[in-house]
């Protein structure tokens, strides 16, 4: 039997709650919807980056930016299904587990990212994906880790376009606080 996707829509306190660990200029992502299909999971957003945070304004997304912006998908998409208690390797977290987590134990390993055409920042969409989650141990007396492989895309409405996959770590998942 196959059951239909579930739509999880944020709400401002929801994006507020992950977002408070970024300076509020840099608080990128405006809204987020996440679909949950079993063990795809994929957080699409709206952006909006008025100034860039470190360097006058191009007018245009750039790779600092970018990571910014596949942060702030990754987190709250995460939170999405921790709070809802859904999708791949996260239903058994707390919120409150996460929160303490999510920005020590959270950690990019390797990506590949490809600039197709110039997104303007003013206003774009994004969308996360996890392609695949596994529990792993890095060695046999090593604690469990998750290994999420991630792909992204950012797009605006004059066509601008860019895309990557990006593997994600979660560090010692056995470890209580």
């Amino acid at each position: 039997m196959t059951t239909a996707p579930t739509l999880f829509e944020n709400s401002p306190a929801e994006l507020d709650e992950v977002l408070r660990c970024y300076k509020p200029h840099c608080r990128y992502l405006k809204s987020l919807a996440v679909t949950v299909d079993g063990d795809r999971v994929i957080g699409t957003g709206t952006f909006s980056i008025p100034e860039p945070c470190y360097i006058d304004d191009t007018g245009h997304l750039n790779a600092v930016e970018v990571g910014i912006c596949y942060n702030q998908l990754l987190y709250q998409t995460m939170a999405t299904m921790v709070r809802h208690a859904t999708g791949p390797v996260l239903a058994d977290w707390t919120m409150d587990e996460f929160l303490r987590r999510y920005l020590p134990d959270v950690l990019i390993a390797n990506s590949h990212n490809v600039f197709r055409r110039a997104i303007g920042s003013a206003s774009f969409s994004g969308e996360f994906v996890i392609d695949r989650a596994a529990r792993y141990r890095p060695g046999p007396d090593r604690p469990e880790r998750i290994a999420l492989e991630t792909s992204y895309r950012f797009w605006d409405e004059r066509g601008g376009a860019c895309d990557g996959e990006i593997r994600v770590v979660v560090l010692d998942t056995g470890v209580a606080a």
